[in-house]
């Protein structure tokens, strides 16, 4: 089955399409910065390991 999308309609990802529904993810993803989480609910990234998603949080942090 072939679904596409017109321009004027987006696809908006839940954190459960990052993170899966795995409490631990879930529950660090609840503390991550609003930056780290807009910029992986944009990427087409997905994560399975807690690591994983500290990595990526600290790769997207804003520079201090």
């Amino acid at each position: 089955m072939c679904v596409s999308m017109s321009k004027s309609e987006q696809y908006f990802r839940l954190p459960q399409d990052v993170v899966g529904h795995d409490a631990a993810l879930l529950s660090y993803w609840d503390q991550m910065s609003a930056r780290s989480q807009l910029r992986l609910l944009e990427s087409n990234i997905s994560v399975s390991t807690l690591g994983e998603l500290k990595m990526l949080e600290e790769r997207f942090k804003a520079p201090e």
